[in-house]
């Protein structure tokens, strides 16, 4: 298990220790993996991907997870009396999982790439569409921000390069390219797990850890423990839990908050140093609690 995680670990080490004697150039390798990196995993895994009732089921847990963990933070944090800036943030990272930069990592590196299609259908069709809609309103609503802003980010849904390769894969699904089409493909999604797990590292805020440590510690254990250990009863009860896409499906489940979602509720005016705060912890707790969640399903 350690050597399975090991590249993870080194990864990120390696992100950042080069933001801290270098730079911080996460933002143009983030753009590389969203027009280059994540397009050609699309384009070579749904392209070949078998539309059956596997895909559905993985869509439908992933919008019953974030909706278990929307009530459960809405209703924690009314309890801990949070302001409604506050109370978006601590929700956002409590429903929104790194499901692409981290999980992508992890399924990798404890299963195969191959199985990295099931975490993409999970992402892809379940997180980042519910970010784009029903997080921008809670952003929203919590930033007290316009119509245009909203807008701004609607529009992305439509022009974002993973998405548009989605529908693209569609449209030629079962469709064989030529072979050095394929090689180039090949070869760009080859670089999507060290490029995400290094901008993981880089965007790590160790320092800041102390403030909100509380709301982080609580965000966290709702999006990492209890959301998954409701999920487990619930998948474990209606699903066969011995098939790896249902492994995979899990996981994704169990990722820390998800990178853009926080960058999407600091460009909100959502509470920054909340949000990053838990996305940094949440990444140091994933070496220890996936792989946990792991054992526990094999």
């Amino acid at each position: 298990m350690i050597e399975q995680i090991a590249p993870i670990f080194l990864f990120v080490l390696i992100g950042y220790l080069f933001k801290i004697f270098k730079e911080d150039i996460s933002l143009a390798l983030t753009e590389f993996v969203i027009y280059f990196s994540l397009p050609a995993l699309a384009l070579s895994k749904i392209r070949i991907l078998e539309f059956n009732d596997v895909i559905y089921k993985i869509i439908a847990i992933s919008y019953l997870a974030m909706f278990v963990a929307f009530l459960l933070s809405l209703t924690i944090g009314k309890f801990l009396k949070l302001s409604r800036r506050d109370l978006a943030t601590f929700m956002v990272v409590s429903i929104f999982g790194n499901t692409s930069f981290v999980g992508f990592s992890y399924i990798e590196s404890l299963y195969s790439m191959k199985e990295v299609v099931y975490a993409l259908v999970y992402d892809q069709l379940g997180s980042f569409i519910a970010l784009l809609t029903f997080g921008v309103a809670i952003i929203s609503w919590g930033g007290n921000k316009k119509k245009s802003y909203t807008q701004d980010v609607l529009k992305q849904i439509f022009l974002s390069p993973p998405l548009i390769a989605i529908v693209v894969a569609i449209y030629f699904h079962g469709t064989q390219f030529p072979p050095y089409l394929e090689g180039i493909l090949d070869k760009l999604q080859a670089t999507l797990i060290p490029l995400v797990t290094i901008i993981v590292g880089m965007k790590l805020e160790l320092k800041a850890l102390v403030n909100y440590f509380k709301e982080n510690v609580i965000a966290l254990s709702i999006k990492m423990f209890i959301v998954p250990f409701v999920m487990f009863g619930i998948m474990y009860a209606f699903f066969d839990m011995s098939q790896i896409w249902t492994k995979v499906t899990f996981l994704e489940i169990a990722m820390p908050p998800m990178t853009m979602a926080t960058v999407y509720a600091i460009k909100g005016g959502l509470n920054k140093t909340l949000a990053i705060n838990t996305l940094a912890l949440g990444i140091i707790v994933s070496f220890l609690s996936i792989v946990t969640w792991n054992v526990i399903i094999n």
